[in-house]
């Protein structure tokens, strides 16, 4: 028997804001997963990434959080404030960061170069399996049923991850001006 309680109850009608630019820190981005490259030994065996292993993926609702704790939530596909994008390297990221204790410091250390990989945690769909010309076994992640979250991390599982601070156009009327200079030079 467990002494929680859970209450839960109707949000209709709730109203959200839309976030502001004093919200958020900043912006960081890069690769939180990597097609075809190993990952670090897993306890006897290297995993990889296939291509099309987000093949019909739904990834509307998708937390980015930090070193995989989802008491450290850092933003939210739903929310708007992480993009997610799968391309021929695999799953691009770009997260506005919040202005809160714990975006300052991870935003921090990103920038410092101390934080720099990425991880995921997914639902396996389907996986296969070989042996390296070592003898090593490995696994590929062939398809993904559902990806829950990505997390900035302090050891990667796999060091071909990437994250860092990018830059972000904060005044949308700045950035509607930039964009019309480009346009020009084109």
């Amino acid at each position: 028997m467990s002494d929680r309680e859970h209450y839960t109850g109707n949000i209709t009608g709730l109203k959200i804001d839309k976030p502001n630019d004093s919200q958020f820190v900043g912006k960081i981005g890069g690769y939180a997963v990597v097609f075809n490259e190993p990952s670090e030994n897993l306890g006897g065996f290297v995993e990889y990434i296939s291509p099309s292993a987000f093949n019909g993926v739904n990834m509307k609702d998708v937390v980015a959080l930090f070193n995989h704790n989802f008491e450290n939530v850092l933003g939210r596909t739903s929310a708007g404030t992480l993009q997610l994008e799968v391309d021929k390297k695999g799953l691009h990221f770009s997260l506005e960061i919040p202005n809160t204790t714990l975006g300052n410091d991870i935003y921090t250390n990103i920038k410092a170069g101390n934080l720099k990989n990425m991880s995921f945690k997914f639902v396996l769909g389907r996986d296969s399996w070989t042996r390296a010309p070592d003898g090593t076994p490995q696994r590929t992640i062939e398809q993904i049923k559902a990806l829950h979250e990505i997390s900035v991390v302090t050891i990667p599982a796999y060091p071909e991850t990437t994250v860092a601070v990018t830059r972000a156009l904060k005044n949308d009327a700045y950035k509607q001006k930039v964009l019309a200079v480009l346009k020009l030079y084109k």
